[in-house]
């Protein structure tokens, strides 16, 4: 999976995102009972064992000059197919990374994620929560679901609080898609697309069945703004206009045992 972004204007001078063709990492919270905890899932579709490096890593607040490699959260193999679940790295600072390793080289850094899920969305009957994509990119929402491996689930979303658009759409695809261009406008789709789901502010949360199949999800999402525009005699016009969108992947992995 290749996947580079950058991140917030805070940190825009480090890119984040994973540059491998096998290995996926992803963090989710799970639900037991009432107690969440928070994971840091690793997978690799190569066909050999693999070895795999975690660590810490810092950058200098001001000329994010990198620190020196810090704490190493895992080092082993990883097998292919085989899903491995570790406890989600604490951030010491808030300019915290985590750095990938895969057969000794540096296949990217993934900033560390300390959001907890949002409590409407934990009410519900489910059992895994996630505000990130797959190897990198933060969704624009929270995603609940009910089980990481292929078979029947939801797909839960919920608005995060305080967004200033008006609403956001979101459409899902089967497959892991890198190569198409994004769609110019997923609003005027909508009406004629059940695929695509809306988020505002009176319904702040939507719900649609997941794929079964094992793969790739792909995840557009837009943002859409209240705007307006003058005409020739100019005479003001309302309009809807779009602020921004994002491309994200979620996996739906193969049941152990199957």
């Amino acid at each position: 999976m290749l996947l580079l972004l950058h991140l917030p204007a805070r940190a825009s001078q480090v890119v984040v995102g994973l540059v491998s063709k096998n290995l996926l990492v992803w963090d989710v919270w799970e639900k037991d009972q009432q107690k969440l905890t928070h994971r840091l899932l690793l997978h690799s579709s190569a066909a050999q064992a693999v070895p795999v490096e975690l660590r810490l890593r810092q950058y200098q607040q001001l000329n994010r000059v990198p620190a020196p490699r810090g704490k190493v959260v895992f080092r082993g193999q990883l097998h292919p197919g085989r899903l491995t679940q570790l406890p989600y790295p604490k951030a010491p600072t808030g300019h915290d990374f985590l750095e990938v390793f895969e057969n000794g080289r540096s296949v990217g850094l993934l900033e560390l994620n300390s959001r907890r899920p949002a409590a409407a969305l934990v009410q519900n009957d489910l059992r895994f929560y996630t505000n990130s994509g797959a190897n990198g990119g933060p969704l624009d929402y929270w995603l609940g679901f009910e089980s990481l491996y292929a078979g029947p689930s939801r797909l839960v979303f919920h608005r995060f609080q305080g967004h200033a658009e008006e609403y956001e759409l979101v459409q899902i695809k089967p497959g892991l898609d890198t190569l198409t261009h994004r769609p110019a406008n997923l609003d005027s789709l909508a009406a004629f697309d059940p695929s695509i789901l809306r988020l505002d502010a009176a319904h702040p949360q939507t719900q649609t069945s997941r794929p079964a199949a094992v793969g790739m999800l792909t995840l557009e999402t837009e943002m859409l703004s209240q705007s307006f525009y003058y005409d020739e005699q100019k005479n003001k016009h309302p309009q809807r206009q779009s602020s921004g969108g994002s491309r994200r992947f979620i996996p739906v992995f193969t049941k152990p045992g199957t």
